[in-house]
């Protein structure tokens, strides 16, 4: 955790290199380039770092010298293509940022240094000579204001999308840093409700974390597995602790439905327990249907990983589950809690 709030504020310490520097005038866009390359590789942006790797160090080609697809398509997206002023066929530019600075300051000190002053010619062709000399010049300068225009217009387009590209993030990073906070404050009460579970339960709470940081893609699908033995333990718990002396195998709820709380029923013995709290905490109301489902929603993710598709479980599915799971049960005992202290 330490290590990713790092890398977040590194990020963000980036993000406003480039926002303020360009802003100010006071970072080149090779430069806001390279800090957008850490902004991405800081983030794990592996889309954005594929690109800046073009930018970087020129868009891939082929053997006959044409770009291949993949760099074509990632240049039409970045702004990079224009339309021929003859042929009106679409056309992308490649030149790097580097460069373009290059060739403006190259150009610039040209148009600087072009002038008649020192020149002299004597006699009768004297004036033709000082004419077409004059001419010459313009002609160069022109077309060498010309090319710097071309080149800093190209530049800007650059400049904008490094630009851009950072505020998205300052801005993904910033609504992070503010949910974090959030979700801490959040996690600190509902442990002290998890704190209240027997000791078998919490250590199926232990075992899901334990997974997660081992990295290994094949413990994702143990992490659903934890999390519904979590998810069945604690509403196992809960229901006896709610309703310590119902007896019967059916639960009717407020629609009259009759539901089957025995054995390992769990989804309709937590939907028992929030009926019956919701019926003590009005308050609470729309908070119990939302978990109502939550409920639903795990349910649908255990059913993925009964199904034995143990090769499909992704980190970011076992991160959703965990996190879907401890806010479910969370919300759950806030709302017993609720109403056992008013």
């Amino acid at each position: 955790m330490a290590d990713i709030n790092s890398r977040r504020t590194q990020a963000l310490e980036a993000c406003e290199k480039v926002i303020n520097g360009i802003e100010d005038g006071t970072i080149t866009t090779s430069s806001a380039l390279l800090q957008c390359m850490k902004i991405a590789r800081l983030v794990n942006d592996f889309e954005a770092q594929e690109w800046l790797e073009y930018e970087y160090g020129g868009y891939a080609r082929n053997d006959d010298g044409h770009l291949t697809s993949e760099a074509w398509d990632c240049a039409v997206k970045h702004g990079r293509s224009y339309i021929g002023n003859e042929d009106k066929k679409r056309y992308v530019f490649t030149d790097l940022s580097a460069e373009l600075e290059a060739s403006i300051d190259s150009s610039q000190n040209a148009i600087n240094n072009y002038t008649t002053e020192g020149f002299s010619v004597a006699g009768e062709w004297a004036l033709v000579a000082t004419e077409r000399m004059t001419l010459r010049i313009a002609q160069n300068t022109n077309q060498l204001i010309q090319t710097s225009k071309n080149n800093e217009r190209r530049l800007a387009i650059l400049k904008s999308q490094y630009y851009d590209y950072a505020v998205r993030w300052k801005i993904d990073l910033q609504f992070s840093n503010t949910t974090q906070n959030v979700f801490e404050e959040y996690q600190a009460q509902v442990d002290v409700f998890f704190t209240k579970l027997s000791n078998s339960t919490l250590q199926k709470l232990s075992a899901i974390e334990a997974l997660m940081e081992d990295g290994n893609p094949e413990r994702y699908s143990q992490v659903l597995t934890s999390c519904r033995r979590l998810w069945d333990n604690t509403a196992k718990e809960l229901f006896k602790k709610t309703l310590p002396d119902f007896k019967g195998k059916y639960f009717r709820t407020k629609s009259g439905v009759e539901i089957d709380i025995s054995g390992d029923h769990c989804n309709n013995q937590l939907s028992a327990v929030i009926e019956s709290i919701q019926t003590k905490a009005t308050k609470n109301t729309l908070v119990g249907s939302e978990i109502i489902y939550l409920v639903d929603w795990i349910e649908q993710i255990n059913n993925l990983q009964n199904s034995g598709v143990h090769a499909d479980i992704t980190r970011e599915q076992a991160m959703q589950c965990i996190i879907h799971t401890y806010i479910a049960l969370g919300d759950i005992m806030r709302l017993i809690d609720s109403v056992e202290t008013p």
